[in-house]
């Protein structure tokens, strides 16, 4: 059996991949409904633009569940820490994605361009807002939440709703949102055929780019130079008792930097995240579909692992008591639990990211205006 640390880091790099998952997936997908009203100009581009993506949308969203369930079977205070501290947020999220299934599902059911353009405003509104939860959570998680935990090992929070509106929360949410653009935008020109759709994704997928990469560097200067960071002094044992009141992990300007500083090679993660989108931005330009996409695919990859190294080992900072933060080594559950849970994990995931592959292989076609004339009932 694995050692109990090995088992920890482990399953950081798990519910790593299984967020990049989602945000690749379900990116490209909330991403075109974002954009369904700026390239599509008519009823027919749009259905084109649905039924792009109308095979996985569905599938895409699991991943968001399988992140929730490995939360709270890896880590369970971070799940109730998160979950509770986020309430608000995470029940409008979940009420806008409510709205993408009936705008999907019952576009179609009546021929009627007004019904079907209501069903798109669900579409888009189902899509807008997750990537707008995401980056300000995010963004609030960097700045630290203002919890601590009790001698009864109660959480008790003091955050509010209106405080999650920052500056620094509301920067990194324009970020997560050109992300998901960004993703629909090479997507949508690797999926369809067609010379006016065609055009206008080119140029979206050319200006988000120049942007991500904008909002990118405002985004690390800011959390290196200009908010308190989270430093662990000592390696923290997987009992509170151990870590309230006691000073292991220090919180002050700059320290968000401090896994860069000990191991400056990876610098080269974020550099990356620089470098991709003028790839994406070149491919793009010469029409290089597959190329485009796999580089703005690989850019979301970088920037979650930006995230990871400059957070590594903390889950959620306190800003309030520090000493009481969550990091992967005081947040887990038992060596059992992860041992199975790994064992599950080696089975599944094969499994998942296969069918994922297997299902967009066996389903991928260019879609043209005369397929969704000539097939109307067979499309949203």
């Amino acid at each position: 059996m694995l050692d109990y640390d090995i088992l920890r880091i482990i399953w950081w790099f798990l519910i790593g991949i299984l967020v990049i998952g989602f945000l690749i997936t379900d990116g490209l997908d909330m991403g075109v409904g974002i954009l369904l009203f700026i390239i599509g100009k008519n009823n027919i581009e749009r259905r084109i633009m649905i039924n792009s993506i109308a095979p996985h949308w569905d599938g895409n969203q699991v991943w968001l569940i399988t992140v929730g369930g490995a939360l709270f079977a890896a880590w369970p205070i971070v799940y109730a820490t998160l979950f509770s501290n986020f309430y608000i947020p995470m029940i409008i999220m979940l009420l806008s994605l409510f709205l993408r299934p009936v705008g999907f599902e019952y576009r179609s059911k009546i021929k009627d361009n007004k019904w079907q353009k209501i069903c798109d405003i669900l579409i888009s509104i189902g899509s807008i807002i997750p990537p707008i939860i995401i980056g300000l959570a995010m963004g609030n998680l960097l700045k630290g939440i203002p919890f601590y935990i009790d001698k009864y090992f109660r959480i008790h929070s003091e955050l509010n709703f209106l405080n999650l509106f920052n500056k620094f929360s509301i920067m990194i949410s324009i970020t997560s949102f050109i992300m998901f653009i960004n993703q629909a935008s090479t997507y949508l020109q690797f999926r369809i055929n067609d010379k006016y759709i065609s055009y206008r994704t080119n140029i979206i997928t050319q200006i988000s780019s120049i942007m991500l990469i904008i909002f990118f560097i405002l985004s690390f200067i800011n959390t290196i130079f200009y908010i308190k960071g989270y430093k662990v002094n000592t390696l923290i044992e997987n009992n509170f008792n151990n870590i309230i009141n006691k000073k292991e992990i220090l919180y002050s300007y700059g320290f968000w930097f401090s896994n860069f500083q000990k191991h400056y090679y990876l610098l080269i993660i974020p550099l990356l995240c620089l470098i991709l989108p003028i790839f994406t931005i070149i491919f793009s330009r010469y029409k290089k579909k597959l190329m485009t996409f796999i580089c703005s695919s690989l850019t979301i990859i970088f920037i979650v692992c930006t995230i990871g190294i400059t957070m590594f080992p903390l889950i959620i900072p306190s800003n309030i008591m520090p000493s009481h933060s969550l990091t992967m080594w005081n947040a887990t559950s038992s060596k059992l639990t992860l041992s199975i849970m790994l064992y599950a994990a080696i089975i599944f995931i094969p499994i998942i990211l296969s069918y994922t592959f297997w299902c967009y292989k066996k389903m991928f076609f260019s879609l043209t205006r005369e397929e969704i004339k000539n097939n109307t009932n067979n499309y949203y």
